[in-house]
């Protein structure tokens, strides 16, 4: 019963890291794509400003 017991919470434990890096993956992903918009953004505005300088 409890080298059940001990695989079962060694399962379950697997298997929260793996739900945990997945998200962690998903959040990272989205995190870049939402820096590249700003950072494209900045870009933009700063050629602007760059233009209406000249």
């Amino acid at each position: 019963m409890s080298l059940e017991l001990t695989l079962q919470f060694l399962m379950l434990s697997i298997g929260f890291i793996a739900v945990a890096a997945l998200f962690l993956n998903v959040d990272k992903k989205r995190t870049q794509k939402r820096l590249e918009v700003e950072l494209a953004e900045y870009e933009q505005q700063h050629e602007q400003n760059n233009q209406k300088h000249k």
